[in-house]
This record gives structure tokens, C-alpha cells and sequence, in this order.
């Protein structure tokens, strides 16, 4: 359960960070698409000159089948390479510096360092720094006020391809499709997005007084 959790909680940074890692990206000759490259670095702009992100987001679970398995609720706040995920009895915490998963059902708390993977999506300042290697960009249609972009990574991952919709308007990602080899796929609605959100350093902070009585794992 906690496994599923936390690749729901990864779906939903995909929403912000995969664009921002592909829109930055150069066309080689076999992708000359310049237009995707439009699109994405102005969704680009809008989270570059946010200080603080907060959306919630509706994730949708399918099996290979488009079958419904799962549905679950998110809230995320957002800034620089902190953040807050909370869904259900968890929250995900990221103080740039470690990644706590604290689990107010068990009462545990599991502390991990940041991956060094290049293409961790719980580690955007890692995926952005290597924007350039890690997708290729496609622009499949223009539906009537959306843009759907595919993201397909340039090496092997764990999954097929991300799709993006992208609001023609206002240029806010409004769903992000995480499609798997196994042909079932994770679909993240989001909504209430504001880019002008209060954030302070203490709601990305892990404090042993606040969850007094909490087991405290740390696997760093």
C-alpha cells in the first residue's frame, strides 16, 4: 500500500517536472518539432517564476485493461526543490535535503536521502539538471483547448511514456498520463493550481516534536 502511495505521490511531480526537464531540451535533426519546444517552455515560464506551487490533484489508477483499481486524493505545495505531498493517512516531506514518508496511520516515519538517479521524480533539481538526456518530446494533437505532448525517456525506465495535457490558454498542465510497459497507467487530474501559494520553510521540515510517539526509521 505504502509502495503505491508513493508512486502516486511521484505521478503527481511528474505534473511540474517533467515539463520543466523537457522544455529546455535542444532538437536534434530527427526532432524537429519547434513548436512542442514553444509549448513547454512557456508551461515552463509559469513554474520558473512561481516561488511557491500548490494544486490538488485526483489520481486515477488503471490496469491493463483501463479498468479502474484505485483512486486517491492529493494535495502538493511546491517550491524550489521542496515539497509537501499528503494523500490519505501520508505525508511525503522534501527539505531539499532528505525525503521523510510518514505514515499517520502506523505511526512511523521512514527518512531516505535523495536519489542520485538521473531520472528520480523525487528529486527535481537532479531531473532538471540533466534535462537534456532524459526525454524526447512529441506533440500528438491539439484537441479543442489542450495540447496533448508525449514524453518518451531517451533510456530504458520503468515505464513507456508520460503524456502531458496542456491548457492552449494559459499554458497550465491540467492531467499528466504516467503509461506503463504492462499497458496500465497512472492518470493525475489536477486542479485549484495556484502559482502564488504561501509556503514557508517549516511546511517542508520534519519535526521529532510534532509526531511525538512516531517510529523513526532512517535509512540514510
Amino acid at each position: 500500500m505504502k509502495s503505491n502511495i508513493l508512486k502516486t505521490a511521484a505521478v503527481v511531480l511528474c505534473a511540474l517536472f517533467c515539463t520543466s526537464a523537457t522544455a529546455q531540451m535542444k532538437n536534434s535533426p530527427s526532432e524537429p518539432d519547434s513548436k512542442v519546444k514553444s509549448i513547454l517552455n512557456s508551461a515552463l515560464d509559469k513554474i520558473k517564476t512561481a516561488k511557491a506551487i500548490s494544486f490538488d490533484a485526483n489520481v486515477v489508477n488503471k490496469d491493463s485493461n483501463k479498468k479502474e483499481v484505485s483512486r486517491q486524493k492529493v494535495k502538493v505545495l511546491m517550491s524550489g526543490n521542496k515539497y509537501r505531498i499528503t494523500i490519505d493517512d501520508m505525508v511525503v516531506l522534501c527539505d531539499g535535503k532528505a525525503v521523510y514518508s510518514i505514515d499517520n496511520g502506523t505511526k512511523e516515519a521512514t527518512i531516505n536521502e535523495p536519489s542520485d538517479s538521473d531520472m528520480d521524480i523525487f528529486n527535481p533539481a537532479k531531473l532538471l539538471q540533466n534535462h537534456d538526456k532524459n526525454f524526447r518530446a512529441k506533440l500528438i494533437r491539439e484537441e479543442n483547448t489542450q495540447y496533448v505532448v508525449d514524453l518518451t525517456p531517451r533510456k530504458t525506465q520503468n515505464f513507456h511514456k508520460i503524456r502531458l495535457l496542456i491548457n492552449k490558454a494559459t499554458f497550465q498542465i491540467t492531467k499528466v498520463e504516467l503509461h506503463n510497459y504492462d499497458s496500465s497507467r497512472n492518470e493525475c487530474a489536477l486542479s485549484q493550481y495556484k502559482t502564488n501559494a504561501t509556503a514557508t520553510d517549516t511546511d517542508f521540515t520534519f519535526s521529532a516534536a510534532k509526531y511525538k510517539g512516531y517510529e523513526v526509521v532512517d535509512m540514510r
